[in-house]
């Protein structure tokens, strides 16, 4: 039986043929820590589009069960890190489009009432600044978004953004270019005084 120090952590883009292939195999240890070292960012990502983080552990775990399940099978591409994110993308979505809740309209709803508070102190203040950035992502076109929040939320480099959307990488750079645009005009009250 093989011991968790028999396989170096999951960081090194070099190693992830030999981690594919022990995947394939159905090295559990492997398994394990390839779960342990995508697991919590994933769910982070997740959670940044269903606004659950109990969905979003939903999302992670069934993608890790469907991978067990499917593992003879198992080839990712692009490598780990992106498949695993736009899998989590794909499947966030999907589950946005078949669970349109009230609860996710309600807590629209608030938001839209933090964003339309005047700040009569400092904490207040901070508070309408993280719900006027919150609004302006939300309201950013809907790829801008997507590759806004890979980039700034899960530290992913233009190419990662570019090969989990499908898309250049200077269509990549394009978008965060307007998204800054959309924060420094919407933001510019608390930017400037």
């Amino acid at each position: 039986m093989r011991k968790r120090e028999d396989h170096p952590p999951v960081d090194s883009e070099s190693d992830e043929p030999r981690l594919i292939a022990l995947l394939r195999s159905g090295d559990p240890v492997v398994f394990e820590s390839v779960f342990r070292a995508y697991a919590l960012a994933l769910v982070d990502f997740s959670a940044s589009y269903l606004q659950s983080r109990d969905a979003a552990e939903e999302i992670v775990q069934d993608l890790f069960t469907w991978l067990w399940a499917n593992r003879h099978d198992f080839n990712p591409q692009s490598g780990l890190r992106p498949y695993f994110f736009s899998a989590v993308r794909n499947r966030s979505l999907n589950a946005l489009r078949n669970d349109a809740t009230a609860a996710g309209a309600a807590e629209w709803m608030a938001h839209a009432a933090i964003a339309d508070a005047t700040p009569a102190d400092a904490e207040l203040m901070a508070s309408d600044l993280e719900a006027a950035i919150e609004a302006t992502v939300g309201s950013m076109p809907a790829r801008c978004r997507e590759v806004f929040l890979l980039v700034r939320t899960q530290s992913l480099s233009y190419a990662e953004v570019a090969a989990i959307l499908g898309i250049a990488p200077k269509t990549v750079a394009a978008h965060m270019t307007h998204a800054h645009a959309l924060l420094r005009a919407r933001l510019g009250p608390w930017l400037n005084g």
